[in-house]
Parts: C-alpha cells; sequence; structure tokens
C-alpha cells in the first residue's frame, strides 16, 4: 500500500467517470518526485515533458505539463505557510513605517 496521495492518483487512473484534467494531474503527481529531481539537476522543463511524452509516461500537451509544473513543483503549497499575512508580519511593518500628514521640504532620497 503506497501513501496517500498515490493510492488517489491510482484510483482516479482507474476511474473511468474521471474527468482528463483529473487523469492529467493524478499522472503528473505520481512523476512529481521525478520530475522535481530532474528539474534540480537543471533541466528544463521542455526536455523533461518531451522525454516523459515520448516514453508514454504522459499524454496530455507542454502547456499543461508546464501548468502542473508551475502549481505543483515551483510554488508547493504547505499546511504551514500562508498567503495572509501575520499578526507578527503586520507589527513589524508598522515599526518600519510611519505616515506624516505634513509633508517634508527636503529633497527626495
Amino acid at each position: 500500500m503506497g501513501t496517500l496521495s498515490e493510492r488517489i492518483a491510482e484510483r482516479i487512473q482507474n476511474k473511468s467517470a474521471a474527468s482528463t484534467a483529473a487523469r492529467n494531474r493524478s499522472t503528473f503527481l505520481s512523476l512529481r518526485k521525478e520530475i522535481q529531481q530532474a528539474y534540480t539537476d537543471g533541466w528544463s522543463l521542455l526536455a523533461i515533458w518531451k522525454t516523459l511524452f515520448d516514453e508514454g509516461r504522459i499524454s496530455f500537451t507542454y502547456q499543461a505539463f508546464r501548468r502542473y509544473a508551475r502549481q505543483l513543483v515551483d510554488n508547493p503549497a504547505s499546511a504551514s505557510s500562508s498567503e495572509h499575512p501575520t499578526r507578527e508580519t503586520l507589527e513589524a511593518d508598522v515599526d518600519t513605517y510611519a505616515f506624516s500628514a505634513r509633508p517634508t521640504k527636503g529633497l527626495l532620497p
């Protein structure tokens, strides 16, 4: 029995009612570690896609591959990160910027 992600990908691949997008995403996710390693080793996304496409391991377009790579390899979502600023971040920003309603007549920096 594999990881939850592997089991979900396998389930989607075996489900006849699964959409093409769901199948493509599950295929990409099942190859993500290999793709990430090749990318880290310095190979371009185009070279990785061509190799996987020629081997028959993926059947979707390069544009779809790039989209998955951007979403799932370049910027993977992590449970600990958030797009919203934290209270500490906001408080730190307040300390670094002061607004004055009166303009100064000095030279601009």
